[in-house]
C-alpha cells in the first residue's frame, strides 16, 4: 500500500492531475458519483401526509346512517372487481328496494297505457295532450327508479336483501382498499365515503406550506427528497392559509416506489423553486476544505483533478455549487478524499 501511495504522489503533473488507474482507485477505496445540474432551488424540509392517489379511485357512500354487519376484506388488501367486501345494514337501501319494486310494477302499467294512448292518438281518437300525459307519467317513473338504483351504485351494494336483512357490498373495480371500516358493528356516516378502492399504488402527498414559501410554490413544481432525488410534482395548490395551523396545503403526485413513503404515513419533502442560474448538486462528502478553499475531486481519464467550488446552498445530504466547469457527465470522488488531499499536500498544490 505504501508503494502504491508513493506512486500516486509521484504521478501528479504540473496541472494538478492526480494520475491513478482504475485498479489503484479501487484498492484505495475511492468511490465516485455523478453530479446533477439543477435549475431550481428547493424549499424545505416540509412535512406532508401521504395517501393513495384519488385518480381512478372508487368511493362508497350511503345517504343515511348505516352499520357494518360483516367484513370480508380489510384496509390495504388487494381486491378484484365483483369480489364481496362486506355486508351492511341500511334502512335507506331497504326502503329504496321496496320502492323500486313498487315503481317497476307501476311503470309496467304506465308503459302499457302510454303505448295504447299513442295508438289512439294516431287513430284520431284522443288529443295529443292526452297521449303526451301518459308518456310523461311513464318517463317520470323511469327517472325515479334510476335515482333509487343510483343509491345502490353509490353504496356498491347488490339490489337484493341477503340473509340477515343486510346488503352485500362488492368491489366496483380491481385495486387496493385504501379505506375500509375496521370492525363489524361500526357506524357508517351519511354521505361520508366509508370505503375507497384505488386503481394502483400511486401515492399523493399533502404538503404543508409555511406563509414565507407560499409565493414560491407553483403547480408543476418538482418535489425532491432529502437526497435531492426528484420524486414527484405539485398538481394542486390554492395558496389559501388554514387559520388553525397558519399554513397552506399543496398536493403532489409521487412517482417513487421508496418504501419509506406509505399511505397513512408522513414524510419530509422539498419543493423546487425556479431560479436564474444553474447549480450543481454534489454529495456533501464530495466537498472538502483545502487551504481555505472548498474543493472537490473531478474524475478524469487519467485519475482525478482538484477543482475549486463556490457553495451556493447546503442541504441535508448535498451541497449546491456554481455550475461553472461542470457538465452533466462530470463525476466526482465521494470517498477516499483524505487520500486525494494527501496527494495534493505532497506536491504543494493550492
Amino acid at each position: 500500500m505504501k508503494k502504491l501511495w508513493l506512486l500516486c504522489i509521484g504521478s501528479i503533473t504540473l496541472w494538478a492531475q492526480i494520475q491513478m488507474s482504475d485498479v489503484q482507485i479501487k484498492k484505495m477505496g475511492i468511490t465516485i458519483e455523478d453530479v446533477r445540474i439543477i435549475r431550481s432551488d428547493s424549499m424545505g424540509p416540509l412535512i406532508g401526509m401521504v395517501d393513495y392517489s384519488d385518480k381512478g379511485a372508487k368511493n362508497y357512500t350511503v345517504g343515511s346512517e348505516a352499520s357494518v354487519i360483516e367484513l370480508h376484506k380489510h384496509k390495504g388488501d388487494s381486491v378484484v372487481k365483483g369480489q364481496i367486501l362486506a355486508k351492511i345494514a341500511s334502512s335507506e337501501l331497504l326502503s329504496a328496494l321496496y320502492e323500486i319494486n313498487d315503481l317497476k310494477s307501476r311503470l309496467k302499467m304506465a308503459q302499457e297505457f302510454a303505448k295504447k294512448d299513442a295508438q289512439l292518438y294516431q287513430e284520431g281518437v284522443i288529443a295529443l295532450r292526452e297521449s303526451q300525459k301518459s308518456a310523461l307519467e311513464a318517463s317520470t317513473l323511469q327517472t325515479k327508479i334510476r335515482e333509487l338504483e343510483g343509491r345502490f351504485v353509490f353504496a356498491g351494494a347488490d339490489m337484493k336483501v341477503s340473509e340477515g336483512m343486510g346488503f352485500v357490498i362488492r368491489a366496483k373495480q380491481s385495486g387496493i382498499l385504501a379505506n375500509m371500516p375496521q370492525q363489524a358493528g361500526e357506524k357508517i356516516e351519511p354521505f361520508k365515503p366509508y370505503m375507497k378502492i384505488v386503481s394502483g399504488k400511486k401515492l399523493t402527498a399533502f404538503i404543508k406550506i409555511s406563509p414565507k414559501h407560499i409565493e414560491s410554490v407553483r403547480i408543476g413544481s418538482g418535489v425532491v427528497d432529502a437526497q435531492g432525488n426528484l420524486i414527484g410534482k405539485i398538481t394542486s395548490f390554492a395558496g389559501s392559509v388554514d387559520s388553525l395551523n397558519n399554513s397552506a396545503t399543496a398536493m403532489a403526485e409521487l412517482n417513487t416506489a421508496n418504501p419509506k413513503y406509505r399511505a397513512g404515513g408522513s414524510g419530509e419533502f422539498y419543493i423546487t423553486a425556479p431560479m436564474d442560474e444553474k447549480w450543481v448538486l454534489l454529495p456533501r462528502n464530495a466537498i472538502s476544505k483545502y487551504k481555505k478553499s472548498d474543493i472537490c475531486f473531478v474524475k478524469t481519464s487519467k485519475g482525478f483533478e482538484p477543482k475549486s467550488v463556490v457553495i451556493k446552498k447546503i442541504y441535508k445530504d448535498h451541497m449546491a455549487v456554481a455550475a461553472d466547469g461542470f457538465t452533466p457527465t462530470t463525476k466526482v470522488a465521494t470517498s477516499g478524499i483524505i487520500t486525494l488531499k494527501g496527494a495534493l499536500s505532497g506536491m504543494g498544490f493550492e
